[in-house]
C-alpha cells in the first residue's frame, strides 16, 4: 500500500489475479469491466458506467474495499475520476495488458504515485511440488513444472503419464496460449504486437540473445533493421510483464533470455516445428514434442528454483570447452554449479559432468537428476548427486 492512497492494483495472467483477489483478498465490492465498457457487478444486474461511477463514489466514501476488475477498459474518463476522487477507502484494479504499464508510468498519465504494483508470476514449482503427493519423483517434477500455468490445473486427471498428460494439456490449449497472449497485447498496435510475438517465438525457438532475437524479427520483415538496441524497449516491456526473463552470463557482459512459462515454451516451439496452431498435430508428434523440449525446461525450471532455495543469482555459463547449466551466484561469486541431466544416469555422464562443473571454481557442485538413487558410480568425485527430495521435504517422499 502506498501511504494515503490506500489503492493498489496487480498485473498478470488472467485467471491467476482475478482468482487471488476474488478468493484471498478481503473485498466488499468486485466490478468486471466487460470490453463494450459495461460493468458487471458480483451480485446484481449490468450497470452502465455513470451507474458504476455513482456507486463507487459511494463505495469508496463508505470506507470499503472495492476491486475493478479490467479496469483499464474504462480508458482515459475512468484515470481521471481515480485521480481527482478523495483517497477514501480502498481500491484494487486488475488488469492483465501491456498497455497498462505504459500507461501507468506515462508523463501524461494521471496515475502515477497513486498505485502500488503488485504483478502476479505464475505458481512457484516449490508451491507445485508440495500439491503433489501421488506420482513418482520424475513425474512429480514433470507435472509441477506444468502446473506452474493455472490453467493446467484443470486438465489434470489421474490417468497416464506425466507425458501423457502435458500432451493433453498442450492439446486442449493450442487455441488457449495464443488467446491468451492476444489479451495481453489487446490495446496494442497491431504491428507492435507482431513484434512481441515474434519475440516469443523466437525464444522459445532457442534465439536467447538479442542478437538472434534480431535477427529473427529482421527475416520475418517484424523489424525494418537487423539491430539488436531497437528492440530493447520490448525486451524490457515483455520483462516487466513477467512473460520473459534476462539471465546473466557468467563473467561476461552478455544475457540470456528465456520464456516464463513452461506452457508457452512448449506451444510456440511445438508452432514454430509443427505448425500447431494451423491443423491438428497427431499424439505421436506431440509427444515426440514433449520428449524432446522438456528436458531443457526442466533445466530452466530447476535452476530458477535452486536459485531461489539458496537466495542466490540465477546464471548460466558458458565457455570454449564447457556449458554449464547452472551457476548459481553469491554477488558475482559462484556458490553452486548444476549439471541437470533427466535422463538414465550411466557413468560416462558423471565422468562428462565432474569435466564441466570443474570448469568453474564453486564450493559447491550438484549433479540433479529424477531419482538419486539410481546413480551407482563410485566416481561421483566432487559432485553430489540430488533429486528433488533434497529440497522438499514435507514427509511425501519415501
Amino acid at each position: 500500500m502506498i501511504p494515503g492512497s490506500g489503492s493498489w492494483f496487480t498485473a498478470g495472467g488472467k485467471q491467476k489475479k482475478t482468482f487471488l483477489v476474488e478468493n484471498f483478498v478481503n473485498h466488499d465490492e468486485y466490478y468486471f469491466i466487460k470490453r463494450d465498457r459495461s460493468v458487471f457487478p458480483k451480485n446484481g444486474r449490468v450497470l452502465n458506467y455513470d451507474t458504476f461511477i455513482e456507486l463507487l463514489k459511494r463505495d469508496l466514501s463508505d470506507g470499503k474495499t472495492v476491486v475493478v476488475d479490467e479496469f483499464h477498459r474504462l480508458g482515459d474518463e475512468f484515470f481521471d475520476f481515480i485521480h481527482y476522487t478523495k483517497k477514501e477507502g480502498k481500491l484494487i484494479l486488475i488488469s492483465s495488458t501491456l498497455f497498462l504499464s505504459r500507461e501507468l508510468i506515462a508523463g501524461h498519465s494521471p496515475l502515477p504515485g497513486l498505485f502500488a504494483e503488485v504483478p502476479i508470476g505464475i505458481i512457484s514449482l516449490d508451491d507445485c511440488i508440495k500439491s503433489l503427493n501421488k506420482f513418482n519423483k520424475k513425474d512429480m517434477v514433470e507435472l509441477a513444472v506444468l502446473l506452474r500455468e493455472p490453467i493446467a490445473v484443470g486438465y489434470l486427471n489421474d490417468m497416464g503419464s506425466s507425458r501423457e498428460k502435458i500432451k493433453d494439456v498442450l492439446s486442449y490449449s493450442i487455441l488457449t496460449v495464443p488467446a491468451l497472449i492476444g489479451e495481453i497485447f489487446s490495446e496494442e498496435k497491431r504491428t507492435l504486437s507482431a513484434i512481441y510475438e515474434g519475440i516469443l517465438r523466437a525464444v522459445a525457438s532457442g534465439k536467447e540473445n538479442s542478437g538472434e532475437i534480431s535477427s529473427y524479427l529482421f527475416s520475418r520483415k517484424l523489424i525494418k533493421k537487423d539491430d539488436p538496441s531497437g528492440i530493447q524497449q520490448y525486451l524490457n516491456n515483455l520483462r516487466r510483464f513477467g512473460i520473459i526473463k534476462k539471465i546473466p552470463v557468467y563473467q561476461k557482459n552478455k544475457f540470456v533470455y528465456k520464456l516464463v512459462s513452461p506452457l508457452m515454451k512448449l506451444f510456440y516451439y511445438g508452432d514454430e516445428k509443427y505448425n500447431l496452431s494451423e491443423r491438428k498435430a497427431a499424439d505421436a508428434e506431440l509427444l515426440e514434442l514433449i520428449n524432446e523440449l522438456l528436458p531443457k525446461i526442466i533445466e530452466d525450471e530447476i535452476r530458477e528454483f535452486l536459485a531461489d532455495k539458496f537466495g542466490l543469482i540465477e546464471s548460466v555459463a558458458h565457455g570454449r570447452d564447457y556449458d554449464i547449466d547452472a551457476c548459481l551466484l553469491k554477488f558475482k561469486k559462484p556458490e553452486i554449479v548444476v549439471e541437470v541431466k533427466w535422463k538414465s544416469v550411466r557413468a560416462r555422464d558423471i565422468t562428462n559432468a565432474n569435466k564441466n562443473l570443474e570448469k568453474i571454481n564453486a564450493p559447491e557442485k550438484m549433479l540433479f537428476v529424477p531419482d538419486k538413487k539410481e546413480v551407482q558410480s563410485k566416481n561421483l568425485g566432487e559432485i553430489k548427486p540430488v533429486d528433488i527430495s533434497d529440497f522438499v521435504n514435507d514427509g511425501q517422499f519415501n
